[in-house]
């Protein structure tokens, strides 16, 4: 109350001056000192004495560790008589890591910042009276158990190599997965979905670790291998990624991590409607009621986005691919796409189920990403959506002889059947001088051979060629 006088008392001085600044400053200081008193009441004697100032605090009852995707929260009985908890983090109180004082019965701890690893934690936590003494420990046993191994799936679409996996249960968040391809890491991933274009045929294992965010890694999954002895590969033609401007049933766009994507499924609603659908009345309540996260209850069933890719110009006989990464933020949602082609935008073709889809003519890509849940825990968020367009091309190869005496060039026919031609190369036998061999009238049905030697002359000469074309 002294401080109070002594500010009234200062201006005072310029009452007569500016008699209007006077009372706003006047009406600012009653206010401030009526919250002050709502905040920090003030505390009588016989207050702190029945607060328990005079007796030691009793053990807390019913102290645990509950370890949430991005939090640990410790919490326990609220103690009568308890002014303030101190928790520590040891085996021994003397010696314990000073974790935090609070006066609430519940607090969240940062899992990264105290480095949660694999391993066993002792958590004593002590009341505290007003005087400053403290009550017998209560202990609190946190186990963070290891991380199983991702559970992966292995698909070969023509050369390309689809790789899924499992969410594997944790006791923090998976932050992202490490993804081994011949037992050399080949990159973080984050979501539960790769696809790997490999450039030539051969036998490759694949193998994925989970790493959460604290930095706990995983046991490595079960090797797959994949046998890519089709000869076909692919060359990049042209990719469009997602403008997310398309139709959203069951789902948002939202951002995860920082990443634009799409979540669901789930009820689009507001907070207002969201809270009064399900009779919540507070955040606590969603929690209580089993929902530990904002966007639940999901919903149980199907939820769709649907966008529609303007590549610009036709394309004929060109493969189509949809890549995208899948984050499962809680649960499991399975995701599925479905894809159509175009000329106009108007006749579509028959859909087909997959990522993958071998397009005649087009020129608009149409993909359905349909979210399905079993139940309303589950949710997922998908980003980097993007549709690639291949040629696929096949190679074919052979010999043949070639004459100088052939006009124009030996026409050589190919062993496959092709639509159309990429690329023909064709290569003279050995011989005891130099030889060059050159293509001419390259046809999707044949092509020639000129063989010449270093004068310029033409010769006769047997040619190992390989061509490479769509089929």
């Amino acid at each position: 109350m002294s401080n109070e006088n002594a500010v009234r008392n200062l201006i005072r001085i310029d009452d007569k001056q500016n008699p209007t600044l006077f009372r706003a400053l006047q009406l600012l200081i009653d206010d401030l000192y009526k919250i002050n008193e709502e905040v920090f009441p003030t505390i009588s004697p016989s207050d702190l004495e029945q607060a328990g100032a005079g007796s030691k605090p009793g053990i807390p009852e019913n102290f645990v560790g509950i370890a949430y995707p991005d939090n640990l929260r410790l919490q326990w009985d609220d103690l009568p008589g308890a002014f303030r908890y101190v928790i520590k983090l040891g085996t021994n109180w003397d010696t314990a890591r000073p974790v935090i004082t609070t006066g609430s019965n519940v607090v969240n701890l940062d899992p990264m910042h105290l480095s949660f690893v694999y391993g066993t934690y002792t958590f004593l936590l002590r009341a505290m009276n007003s005087a400053g003494e403290l009550g017998d420990p209560a202990i609190a046993i946190l186990v963070i158990p290891l991380i199983p191994p991702p559970n992966l799936g292995l698909e070969v679409v023509v050369s390309t190599v689809l790789l899924r996996w499992t969410v594997p249960p944790s006791a923090w968040r998976i932050d992202h997965y490490i993804v081994y391809k011949n037992n050399a890491p080949i990159g973080a991933i984050y979501g539960t979905f790769k696809l790997i274009q490999e450039q030539s045929g051969g036998t490759y294992s694949y193998s994925v670790e989970a790493v959460d965010i604290v930095g706990n890694v995983s046991a490595r999954s079960p090797i797959r291998t994949a046998d890519l002895h089709d000869p076909s590969e692919f060359e990049f033609v042209d990719s469009l990624e997602a403008d997310y401007t398309g139709d959203y049933v069951r789902t948002a766009k939202t951002r995860v991590n920082g990443v634009v994507g799409i979540i669901g499924p789930v009820h689009i609603k507001t907070w207002t409607e969201h809270y009064e659908f399900f009779n919540f009345d507070s955040p606590k309540h969603q929690h209580d009621s089993g929902y530990p996260f904002y966007y639940q209850p999901s919903y149980i069933g199907d939820g769709t986005y649907e966008e529609v890719f303007d590549f610009g110009t036709i394309y004929k006989n060109l493969t189509v691919v949809v890549d995208y990464n899948k984050l499962q933020l809680v649960g499991n949602t399975d995701i599925n796409t479905t894809i159509w082609y175009s000329e106009d935008g108007i006749t579509w073709s028959e859909p087909v189920y997959g990522i993958s889809v071998l397009g005649l003519s087009f020129r608009y890509i149409k993909v359905l990403w349909t979210f399905t849940n079993a139940e309303d825990l589950s949710v997922a968020f998908i980003s980097n959506l993007e549709v690639i367009l291949n040629v696929t091309l096949t190679i074919d190869s052979g010999n043949d002889e070639c004459f100088a005496a052939d006009a124009g060039g030996t026409e050589i026919f190919y062993n496959k059947t092709f639509t159309g031609m990429n690329s023909v190369t064709a290569t003279p036998a050995i011989s005891l001088q130099p030889l060059y061999a050159v293509t001419d009238n390259v046809t999707k049905d044949s092509f020639f051979v000129l063989v010449f030697d270093s004068s310029g002359n033409r010769v006769d000469s047997p040619v190992n060629w390989k061509a490479r074309g769509v089929v």
